[in-house]
């Protein structure tokens, strides 16, 4: 019994001798994970301190630039909103200038009468009335300038075919008309002829005397000697520096005579022969009105289509677009 006791005396010292040896070594095993896991929470915290602050200033940075964008946005909107009204002035600043110009040189369409919607008959049988000087072609210093147009005699009446307001039917060839007295080498040909003593068929030597006379004739209305003496000088002078207006000018005497289609024909062949002459943009407008006296609408509103868009600046697109706006009922 004693032994047993010694025993268990033992055995509980041992027990007590080992326990604690066990106890040290998990407790430093569990310090060391602890630590170890801390010291890798503390890295983690720091790297994503780190990345938080580069987030953060990308951030920043990002909103900075959209700002300074908006910014931006809202002065070049400003800058385009400016340039915007001052682009309506100067086209309002154009329109005044335009309309101060064609009124200078009578280019304005206001004094055509009004008819029914589809008439373009209304100022446009002569349509250079007003024609200004720029479109002189350079043949033009052959003939005499010193005569102005304004010395031309007068219509008795405007012709049927036009009825026009006065002055609508005033003609200003690229060439001044001829007057009583010719200058020049004209002069010389026929010093002390006038329109009533001149000969139907002059002689040949000048043969701007007979475009003088044609011209003459026509401003008289006589259509008929007008258009004879038109295709004798055409006749006797095909490459002349006059032949294309003397080409244009048989259209008119045609277009006069209410034979519209043999004016289109004239004015066709004057657009096929010159198409540099200064006349072929009258001659289109002109071409296009004989067309719709012949009912031909479709056709006619195509050349005043055609005039426009190949000599916008010109007065005979002037008149086109008058024109054209009638006859689309407009």
């Amino acid at each position: 019994m004693k032994n047993y006791y010694w025993f268990m005396l033992a055995a509980i010292i041992v027990i007590t001798g080992i326990l604690p040896g066990c106890e040290t070594m998990g407790g430093n095993q569990m310090q060391t994970t602890v630590y170890d896991m801390h010291r890798r929470m503390v890295k983690l915290d720091r790297e994503l301190d780190s990345s938080v602050s580069r987030l953060n200033e990308s951030t920043a940075t990002l909103i900075a630039r959209t700002d300074q964008s908006d910014q931006q946005t809202r002065m070049l909107q400003g800058l385009l909103e400016e340039n915007q009204a001052k682009l309506d002035a100067l086209t309002r600043e154009l329109a005044s200038m335009k309309t101060t110009l064609y009124r200078h040189w009578n280019l304005t369409t206001s004094g055509a009468p009004a008819g029914p919607p589809k008439d373009v008959s209304a100022g446009t049988v002569t349509i250079e009335g007003a024609q200004t000087p720029a479109v002189t072609p350079p043949s033009a210093p052959a003939v005499a300038p010193a005569s102005a147009p304004a010395e031309t005699p007068a219509p008795a009446a405007p012709p049927a075919a036009a009825q026009t307001q006065t002055g609508k039917n005033e003609i200003f060839d690229s060439a001044p008309l001829p007057t009583e007295t010719l200058t020049g080498a004209a002069q010389t040909a026929a010093p002390v002829q006038t329109a009533a003593e001149v000969p139907q068929s002059p002689a040949a030597s000048d043969p701007r005397v007979l475009y003088q006379q044609a011209q003459r004739s026509f401003a008289n209305e006589d259509y008929n000697t007008a258009l004879r003496q038109f295709d004798e000088y055409l006749s006797q002078n095909p490459s002349s520096d006059l032949s294309a207006n003397a080409l244009f000018w048989k259209g008119k005497c045609l277009y006069s005579m209410d034979r519209y289609a043999e004016s289109i024909q004239a004015f066709e062949q004057l657009r096929t022969n010159y198409g540099t002459s200064t006349k072929v943009p009258f001659a289109m407008h002109n071409q296009a009105v004989a067309h719709s006296r012949l009912g031909q609408l479709p056709e006619a509103a195509r050349l005043m289509e055609a005039v426009i868009d190949q000599y916008p600046t010109s007065q005979a697109a002037d008149q086109a677009r008058t024109d054209l706006r009638k006859l689309r009922g407009e």
